[in-house]
């Protein structure tokens, strides 16, 4: 079954529930009149936990999944919000205690809606009384409109169970792509910085060696034990001048003849 004769079948389904509504008791009928304040429609929404109908907003629907669907965005939660608390601001009121009332609890809503984690919470129980209403109201239909429609829905299940996974997997793949250009951003950081120590740490051994000249022997270049930092040791003499030095010394010591 197509799309469009889905929704031609939930039209139909629509107009069946329009036609119950006939049947309203009293008190349900008096509890719409049109003739309540903007304060006292708020004040009757929260207590049946309407959040959506206290801002003014569509309520949400349910998908063949049972997921919620809902297409207002944040800032049309936050228009909605200032139309109506312009009306119901204690400012506006003075001395109305309802519309204080109202003016509080509509900031409470508002939160409840912006906040993604109690949005979902909302948003799931609404997505359940969608359901459950429509499942009333294909149960008002004959055998053959409940057949087409539940084939329907399988049908529109599987797609989007297949739109899902393919959501999934696309959503892993890329999660893996940032891990790992992450990594790679990481590896050439580190691959940066290791290249930068080592250029440092060379340039501060040639300035150290620039500026003593002995670091690498620190005795001194040809320096020998007593003898101060840098000085070298003479070069010794050849064999023959140690040999003349020796006997110039023993001749000076020599003692003269006792008989002169």
């Amino acid at each position: 079954m197509s799309k469009a004769s889905f929704e031609r079948l939930a039209a139909q389904l629509g107009s069946l529930e329009d036609d119950r509504s006939v049947n309203l008791n009293v008190k349900d009928r008096e509890d719409t009149k049109p003739n309540l304040t903007a304060a006292q429609r708020i004040l009757k929404a929260w207590e049946t936990k309407d959040y959506f109908s206290l801002l003014g907003l569509p309520e949400p629907e349910a998908d063949e999944l049972g997921r919620p669907v809902w297409s207002c965005t944040e800032v049309e939660v936050s228009k909605a919000y200032r139309k109506l608390s312009i009306v119901v601001h204690p400012d506006k009121n003075p001395g109305d205690e309802e519309s204080r009332r109202a003016f509080e609890v509509l900031n409470q809503a508002h939160r409840m809606l912006k906040d993604p984690t109690s949005r979902d919470d909302v948003l799931r129980g609404a997505a359940e009384k969608a359901r459950k209403r429509r499942e009333q109201q294909e149960a008002a239909a004959d055998l053959s409109t409940r057949m087409q429609l539940n084939a329907a829905k399988n049908e529109r299940a599987r797609e989007l169970r297949k739109a899902e996974g393919q959501g999934l997997q696309a959503h892993i793949l890329e999660q893996m792509r940032k891990r790992q250009e992450e990594a790679k951003r990481r590896a050439e950081a580190a691959a940066k910085a290791a290249k930068a120590r080592s250029l440092r740490e060379a340039g501060s051994d040639d300035e150290e060696d620039a500026v003593n000249p002995s670091r690498g022997n620190p005795r001194g270049a040809g320096q020998g034990p007593g003898q101060p930092a840098g000085k070298s040791r003479p070069a010794p003499e050849s064999d023959s001048e140690e040999e003349a030095a020796a006997a110039a010394a023993r001749n000076k010591r020599r003692k003269k003849p006792s008989f002169i």
